[in-house]
């Protein structure tokens, strides 16, 4: 009855375009309280497959056709089999539990392009209700921009903090292509309506869309945009060649002058303010100096690296973050570790091997077979075509980001992704049905249509439990960032789900929980929880760092030594891991493996790790030892600034009796010169400075003396000494070597020496410069 009911209702247009409204408008949820808010966003999507799918499974007799049509295609079957090779790296990957919760992802995302593509059937006038709905949606993002550019401006006054504008979705480059990718729709709307103040209302959009982009200067935005500009100006030519009808190339305009319009506003009101546009858009290059493209080419390299030792394997859907680590050992600060390789494609490539990567690639490939096909082969109207080369254009915007970024991530670009090769499935399965029609297959939908709920269902448990993970997980995290233990005991336990295993940054939630059990004096459940931990991710080596304190506080050094080598030779450039190295090799006393660990210490050049190094090296070898004093003048060198270092230097150089009695000669000496007994006070910063030839005060002090004494030959050489070898750049040795020359009677030639010590900033300079330079 009741399914009489809701036929009487004529639901089969209504029902559908309420689901595919909802699909997109997933951007819109926010984080509810979870780390990251695509957690919530996967959620939603499962639980609106499940409804979708329900809908769809009550009505598989009227959906019967559509569903076989939209699962015949051989971009379904490309996609289906991308599903199943990504489902059985479960049974090779490094985490097979994130296999899990990356597979359901995908699931999710398949049936979501299945069900629209089945809904897309009932739509009335799809292509135009589809184009009003992202375009409505494009609009309400762009306001969200422009009210946090407003809310900036008011508050700081000025753009540098690009990550404030980050619209509705988690970073603003996530913002940028979302709405590059929409632009498109809204270009269609205006090629097609012969409303004058639809085309004006839409070019305003598109305006808006252009100001918001250049706002948040996204480069790879920029290119999208240009791509999209490159496509419609195609589109108004091709047009226009074929009924030689001039209004074709007037559509250009409401892109082109909404463009130039939106770079002047730029200019004018926002370039100073820390968005220049253009200043921005002149740094897309290839240029391994820019951090950000060094950083994705040396991700890129890593990959391929990678795929051509295992071409057949991968490491596992969703791995490639923990695989990454271990090639990216050698750069990684802290636990900030490669999440994504910056490229879908071949991150695919490197966690499903080649097979995965063809697959998935397939998708896109038969994407532009049936657009092609369709423009030129088909019967299909000329606006259909129109819309279908800018939903190809689309896809090529999503192409760009995936080639750069990481939206296979990110729902709020999905859907839109989902419902645009869902379309190029629908017209082109809609025209093959015309030149070779098929039945429906009741049973077999029905079976699809089984498995596909008991799939979807598991999938909305798994998103769930990643969801109460990730809430759980922002105050685990909030704690280890600041190294604080503010959740209580009783519920570490039961914060977080068993679903991930590891933490959104790839910590080992075990042993994040084990960090607990050590501060409270547990450290056999500790060490238990940590033997857990280390297989979720064997190369962050976080769990080896904390049994290496574990076994410290238990007194058993030997195993202390152990694990805090592996944490330090894992990733080198953690701060925490080589100083909790270099703690337990200084109460080791193990110069052997200091020696092994010296080039991983200093490599990058690291203050803390020099002087970590030079510290401990002091009291592990002997004496005038060349190769550790080459080691500290090289540290010296380097951090000239550095007090620590260059006392590090002088101690290991000279040893502490020289450089102690040198400063017992200084003190004497410096009695004397308040004594105004210059000539004894010249002799003992002599005795100091052969004492600690290091320490140029001594010299330049001895200088100052003989000066005082009419020693000037003496105090002339001792003077270039200091300026020629030890360079100190503090502006008094050439104020003394002036004097030196004034009283030698050569006021010319010490003008230049005033003038360097005026610009150093010893201000005594002053008065002889003014009264021998200043004519």
């Amino acid at each position: 009855m009741a399914k009489n009911s809701l036929q009487k209702l004529d639901t089969s247009n209504f029902i559908p375009s309420i689901f595919l409204i909802a699909y997109l408008c997933l951007g819109f949820i926010p984080n509810w309280e979870a780390v990251d808010k695509i957690a919530p966003q996967w959620l939603l999507m499962s639980i609106l497959n499940t409804v979708s799918l329900g809908y769809v499974f009550y009505f598989r007799n009227e959906f019967s056709n559509k569903i076989t049509q939209t699962l015949r295609s051989p971009m379904t079957l490309t996609y289906l089999g991308f599903i199943v090779w990504a489902a059985f790296s479960y049974f090779y990957a490094i985490n097979s539990t994130e296999v899990i919760v990356n597979i359901t992802r995908q699931v999710n995302i398949f049936m979501m392009f299945i069900l629209m593509g089945v809904f897309i059937f009932n739509i009335k006038k799809r292509i135009y209700f589809i184009s009003y709905v992202i375009s409505f949606i494009l609009a309400i993002e762009i306001f969200v921009i422009l009210e946090q550019l407003i809310n900036l401006l008011d508050t700081v006054g000025s753009i540098s903090n690009r990550s404030s504008l980050k619209g509705v979705a988690a970073n603003p480059n996530i913002t940028a292509f979302s709405i590059a990718n929409k632009v498109p729709f809204v270009l269609f709307i205006i090629w097609k309506t012969n409303k004058n103040f639809l085309k004006i209302l839409f070019s305003i959009i598109i305006l808006f869309s252009f100001i918001a982009i250049s706002i948040i200067q996204s480069r790879a935005s920029f290119i999208a945009i240009g791509l999209i500009a490159a496509a419609f100006f195609v589109t108004c030519i091709v047009l226009y060649i074929q009924d030689k009808n001039k209004t074709h190339l007037y559509q250009f305009a409401y892109f082109i002058v909404p463009f130039f319009v939106a770079v002047v506003i730029n200019q004018t009101f926002l370039s100073d303010k820390g968005a220049d546009v253009l200043s921005r858009a002149s740094t897309i290059s290839i240029d391994t100096n820019d951090g950000s493209i060094n950083s994705r080419l040396r991700y890129y390299d890593d990959v391929f690296t990678h795929v051509s030792s295992n071409p057949f394997f991968g490491v596992g859907l969703g791995n490639w973050k923990i695989k990454s680590i271990e090639y990216d050992s050698d750069d990684i600060m802290g636990y900030i570790v490669p999440y994504h390789a910056h490229n879908d494609f071949i991150q695919l490539g490197a966690e499903l091997g080649i097979i995965g990567f063809l697959l998935y690639l397939g998708i896109f490939l038969w994407a532009i077979y049936y657009v092609y096909h369709l423009i030129r082969y088909s019967s299909i109207s000329l606006e259909e075509k129109v819309f279908l080369f800018l939903m190809l254009t689309a896809l090529g915007v999503y192409s760009i980001d995936a080639n750069l970024n990481f939206p296979i991530a990110r729902p709020q670009v999905l859907v839109v992704w989902a419902i645009i090769i869902a379309m190029i499935n629908f017209y082109y399965q809609k025209h093959i049905q015309t030149i070779n029609p098929i039945d429906s297959q009741p049973f077999l939908i029905s079976s699809f249509l089984s498995i596909a709920l008991i799939t979807i269902i598991s999938s909305t448990y798994v998103a769930n439990s990643v969801y109460k993970s990730l809430k759980g997980q922002m105050f685990l995290l909030q704690d280890f960032n600041s190294n604080q233990f503010n959740i209580p005991m009783n519920q570490i336990e039961t914060l977080v789900p068993e679903i991930p295993n590891i933490t959104v940054t790839t910590i080992p939630i075990n042993s994040i929980k084990a960090r607990y059990y050590f501060n409270s004096g547990k450290y056999d459940k500790a060490i238990t929880l940590l033997e857990k931990g280390t297989p979720a991710n064997p190369y962050l080596f976080y769990s080896e760092l904390l049994k290496s304190q574990i076994f410290m506080a238990k007194g058993q050094k030997d195993s202390a030594a152990v694990y805090a080598k592996k944490a330090f030779f894992g990733l080198p450039s953690n701060s925490l891991h080589s100083s909790n190295y270099m703690n337990i090799l200084s109460q080791t006393r193990d110069r052997l493996a200091l020696e092994e660990a010296y080039n991983l210490l200093t490599y990058k050049n690291d203050l803390n790790n020099w002087r970590n190094y030079l510290f401990i090296a002091s009291t592990l070898y002997l004496p005038n030892d060349k190769t550790l004093i080459s080691r500290a003048k090289k540290a010296a060198t380097i951090f000239t600034e550095d007090v620590k270092i260059q006392e590090l230097y002088r101690n290991i150089a000279l040893g502490p009796i020289a450089l102690n009695e040198a400063a017992l000669q200084a003190s004497k000496a410096l009695t004397f010169f308040t004594q105004a007994d210059y000539k004894n006070a010249a002799l003992n910063f002599e005795k100091a400075f052969e004492l600690n030839p290091l320490e140029f005060s001594y010299f330049e002090n001895a200088a100052t003396a003989n000066y005082l004494i009419g020693n000037l030959q003496k105090a002339l050489e001792q003077i270039n000494l200091v300026i020629n070898e030890m360079n100190p750049l503090n502006g008094k040795c050439e104020y003394i070597k002036a004097l030196i020359f004034i009283k030698m009677g050569d006021p010319v030639g010490a003008c230049p020496l005033l003038k360097t010590a005026l610009d150093s900033g010893h201000t005594p300079a002053n008065d002889p410069y003014g009264k021998y330079c200043s004519q």
